[in-house]
């Protein structure tokens, strides 16, 4: 049996699951409706939220089965109206992923981990008032079920 290039999207798909599941506000490479600020910027409240910027999967394997496993990494950028705010929303975002195993079709997975190497809390300021985002790398590997 040959095995075809596992799709990135249902991997993308489960991780936004997960963090749905935890009650989290995420969006798909965009910012996602209910999250941010809820009226006038600086004076109304801010809901945390989450975007989630997936990358490629990177098809690997063996000499008989070249394409049996994906190994998938993703960014959740973290946001909040304040540092504070952004790193207790990545403090949400882990406890939501790290360790958990993604819910593929025809996918079994390995936990998911968050690689060394995690950025800083920063701010953004190219909006009014500023923002601040913190950031959760991510990565997974799933093989091929028969």
């Amino acid at each position: 049996m040959t095995i075809q290039v596992a799709p990135s999207t249902p991997h993308t798909d489960a991780v936004i699951s997960l963090l749905e599941a935890a009650d989290l506000i995420v969006g798909r490479a965009l910012h996602p409706e209910g999250g941010g600020w809820q009226g006038e910027p600086g004076r109304a409240d801010y809901v945390p939220y989450d975007v989630v910027y997936p990358a490629p999967g990177t098809p690997d394997g063996n000499l008989a089965e070249p394409l049996e496993y994906l190994d998938y990494k993703a960014q959740i950028t973290c946001w909040g109206a304040t540092e504070t705010q952004a790193e207790q929303e990545a403090d949400r975002v882990r406890a939501a992923v790290v360790g958990q195993l993604l819910t593929v079709a025809g996918r079994s997975s390995y936990r998911i981990q968050q690689p060394p190497g995690s950025r800083h809390v920063r701010r953004d300021d190219s909006v009014s008032p500023p923002e601040w985002q913190a950031v959760v790398d991510i990565e997974v590997r799933t093989q091929h079920t028969a």
